[in-house]
């Protein structure tokens, strides 16, 4: 009777030591769904915004749209006014043998013909006769005379020109910047929400990692107390203990890798005065975020048809063929012979009286025609040809990436419904492990079993919760990588 007293007594003793452990498993799992009061939680979306607000690469996208915006300056500068003074004077023997002062203003159109006009103004003893005005003795006398004309390219240049050329691709490169910006932008956003979920993973690992250590010291601490009561073998202890600084390596690897993790993500956190964030200890990752989200096949379709036409890589290229096409019309304008018509039919005297209208108009009067040409064309004829290559060559690799652009979008979307159907089945896993740790610790209770198999048990319950965060960390970044692959613009 009192060897059956005392065996209850054990079991009760050995009921009430199990109990304490299980306490210790509710407390320690009460971490993955709330914080200590002294941690501060950084979400993903407060994350993400404060790397909107100041990273340094995104400051320098924000810059490409200004600085395409100086390059269409530019090239409208092209078509600026000119003023072109030329003031030439010699002195011989103290006396003015000639001044020439021969102010111009000339005024570009978009149409390829310069409108000009300007003063002539020439004194002296000894001034050029194309200089000057021949009396009616037939001297030559300085004279001050005003005069507008054109400059028209009868030839090349007539169509199309070099300012012209100019001024479209650089139209064209607002949209390549526009482009260029989104894709630095979106590349940023990316690598930063992967290392963000990266360091989500490395802390859900140290939760899971700090359960299962306090638990293996208090089964060890429960084993060593079996074991001075004589009801287990003291190998049981060694075998407690080798579990507990298994588990105690596995959590200082774990930390490292938190401690990393931080140090990695700090390279996204910037302050308004462009100053580099470091994480402090007590800031911890949030869950949110790790949700499953459906997506339909209308998503699903609006991201195939983004990343089929606008993507950034898109339009570069399609951008890149359009300044070609513009390359090859001047190649082509270039194979036309030059001919220019220059003509001032004003001029009029401003020291002298004039004879009329007819003097005016009539008598006074420039005209003149220029004409050059290559006899071979060859250096003309090889631009073009080249040019047409190029475009030819673009065009192929737009045909490319457009099929792979689509693909990878696809891709990406195979990988997220992939991710949703192995979360599910992980957390199947995880769950019926920890009922075979479970049963098998109530059989070690019941002297059926020993702790090897619990440890065993655990061991598979440790790898599936790791795993689990691992699935649930990829999960998140291929939520990011299927909006980035199909090229939308990811920031406001």
């Amino acid at each position: 009777m009192k060897k059956t007293k005392r065996m209850k007594q054990k079991q009760n003793q050995q009921k009430n030591n199990w109990c304490v452990a299980n306490s210790w498993l509710v407390l320690l799992l009460a971490p993955l769904f709330s914080t200590a009061q002294s941690d501060t939680i950084l979400t993903f979306s407060t994350f993400y915004n404060q790397v909107m607000a100041y990273h340094p690469i995104v400051k320098q996208g924000k810059l490409l749209p200004e600085q395409a915006k100086m390059e269409l300056r530019s090239a409208r500068g092209g078509f600026d006014p000119v003023i072109d003074v030329d003031y030439r004077n010699k002195t011989s023997n103290s006396k003015n043998s000639y001044t020439y002062f021969t102010p111009e203003l000339k005024v570009p159109t978009r149409i390829g013909i310069d409108v000009k006009g300007g003063l002539e103004m020439s004194s002296g003893t000894n001034i050029n006769p194309e200089q000057g005005k021949i009396d009616a003795s037939g001297l030559v006398q300085g004279y001050n005379m005003w005069y507008g004309g054109v400059s028209v390219p009868i030839g090349r240049g007539l169509v199309f020109d070099d300012r012209r050329a100019a001024l479209r691709q650089a139209q064209l490169f607002q949209t390549l910047a526009q482009a260029e910006q989104i894709k630095l932008i979106n590349k940023l956003l990316l690598t930063a929400a992967k290392e963000y979920w990266d360091w989500q993973q490395s802390y859900e690992v140290i939760l899971w990692m700090r359960t299962n250590v306090e638990l293996a010291k208090n089964r060890l601490e429960f084993v060593n107390n079996r074991i001075s009561s004589g009801e287990e073998k003291p190998i049981d202890s060694v075998e407690a203990s080798i579990e507990y600084n298994r588990r105690e390596v596995m959590l200082a690897e774990a930390e490292l890798f938190f401690k990393n993790a931080s140090l990695q993500l700090s390279n996204y956190l910037w302050n308004e005065n462009s100053e580099p964030l470091q994480l402090r200890t007590n800031i911890v990752p949030s869950r949110a975020g790790l949700e499953i989200q459906q997506i339909s096949n209308d998503s699903l379709q609006r991201l195939v048809t983004a990343a089929n036409t606008n993507h950034p890589e898109l339009v570069k290229l399609t951008t890149k063929i359009g300044s070609l096409d513009i390359e090859r019309k001047l190649a082509v304008e270039m194979l036309k012979p030059r001919l220019t018509f220059d003509y001032i039919p004003f001029r009029t005297y401003t020291n002298g009286a004039s004879d009329g209208v007819d003097a005016i108009w009539m008598n006074n009067y420039k005209f003149g025609v220029s004409f050059y040409s290559s006899l071979f064309l060859r250096k003309e004829r090889g631009k073009l040809a080249a040019t047409k290559f190029k475009i030819k060559q673009n065009e192929y690799e737009l045909q490319f990436t457009q099929r792979q652009l689509v693909n990878e979008v696809l891709a990406s979307y195979n990988e997220l419904q992939n991710l949703e159907k192995l979360l599910a089945i992980q957390t199947t896993l995880v769950n019926n492990a920890m009922k075979l740790r479970d049963a098998e610790e109530v059989r070690f209770e019941n002297g059926e079993s020993s702790l090897f198999l619990v440890n065993m048990r655990e061991r598979s319950l440790i790898e599936a919760q790791i795993k689990m965060a691992e699935l649930n960390a990829k999960y998140a970044k291929a939520k990011i990588q299927l909006q980035w692959s199909s090229g939308v613009q990811m920031f406001n």
